[in-house]
């Protein structure tokens, strides 16, 4: 099992060129490694905020005087495509690059907030 830590002290200290999440998502042990933002300085496309999805738990980490995980997604007795959707909704911050699913409340939403269904009194 590979832990946040050991994830990212591969990553260089300031943000992580595109390529380098590639060639992340070929260790065994990574599922996805994917930037959520990217910009390119000259030649290079580099990444400030990247999601990296294990067997064991998604993170989103941030680069800002260093890498941090800003959200943690827990894989446990769990799909990952259903983890990688959650961990998704969680990095796209206040931008709305992914829609949470209607039958699934988003994370820490009340339920009037997770939910458009109307009960009638039609029974």
């Amino acid at each position: 099992m590979l832990d946040e830590g050991a994830v990212l002290d591969t990553f260089p200290d300031s943000p992580v060129p595109t390529t380098a999440l590639a060639d992340l998502e070929r260790h065994e042990a990574i599922l996805t490694a994917i930037p959520i933002t990217a910009v390119t300085h000259g030649s290079r496309e580099v990444s400030e905020r990247v999601l990296v999805q294990t067997e064991s738990a998604a993170i989103v980490a941030v680069y800002d005087e260093g890498w941090t995980v800003d959200h943690r997604v827990t894989a446990a007795n769990r799909d990952s495509g259903e983890v990688f959707q959650e961990a998704m909704i969680r990095a796209q911050g206040d931008n709305s690059l992914v829609e949470p699913p209607e039958d699934q409340p988003v994370a820490g939403a009340s339920d009037s907030e997770s939910s458009d269904t109307k009960l009638s009194d039609d029974s």
